[in-house]
């Protein structure tokens, strides 16, 4: 079996002093776990037009409705209201979109919380340390960084997925994103964990 035992990782933890935060991912400590998770999304403006314009839209179909309005006019009106309420709730999906993952020593797995690129809905996957191909520290493009995870869906599939660990790392925390990376590596049994040194200033 590969990976780092829960052991292995109880001295990791307290040699490696991790940033609480890389990037758009918080970090904590659990027994045995590793947790990164973004911050939990606040509903956008552009959401709460959106449920406005919908809901808006049903008062003036009940009204017309009411007021025997030509059949065209409820037609027009239902169709714009049906639009409106499937716009908004597609807003709401895409402000409810959150990444996590779990690196957990006891089950030698990682979960992977996340949305899925075009409905935005939530989806959960578990790999475990096996099934991990590389843990990457990636440029995005806009001279940030982005720290990824390949990885196998399920034993004997060939197909590699990616997905992001941590996203929108500034140039400052590059230090941070690398141990990481490093100490990520080494609980996967991808290379060897980085020898002890000394806490950083945003460190635990």
């Amino acid at each position: 079996m590969t990976g780092t035992a829960p052991s292995a990782f109880e001295a990791i933890r307290q040699s490696q002093q991790i940033a609480r935060t890389v990037g758009d991912i918080s970090l904590r400590y659990e027994p045995s776990m590793l947790i990164g998770e973004t911050a939990r999304p606040t509903r956008s403006w552009q959401a709460t037009l959106g449920w406005t314009v919908a809901f808006a839209s049903l008062i003036v179909t009940l009204g017309l409705f009411l007021l025997d309005a030509p059949f065209a006019a409820l037609v027009v009106i239902v169709a714009f209201a049906a639009g409106a309420l499937f716009f908004a709730s597609f807003l709401a999906q895409r402000d409810r979109r959150r990444r996590a993952f779990v690196v957990n020593f006891e089950t030698y797995s990682l979960r992977l919380d996340f949305t899925t690129p075009f409905a935005g809905r939530p989806r959960t996957l578990v790999v475990h340390f096996d099934g991990v191909r590389g843990v990457d520290l990636l440029e995005q493009g806009d001279g940030r960084l982005c720290l990824t995870v390949d990885f196998v869906p399920a034993p004997g599939a060939q197909t590699v997925l990616r997905e992001a660990l941590a996203a929108n790392i500034p140039a400052r925390q590059r230090d941070d994103a690398e141990r990481l990376e490093r100490v990520l590596m080494g609980a996967f049994g991808l290379g060897t964990p980085p020898s002890p040194s000394t806490p950083t200033e945003d460190g635990p």
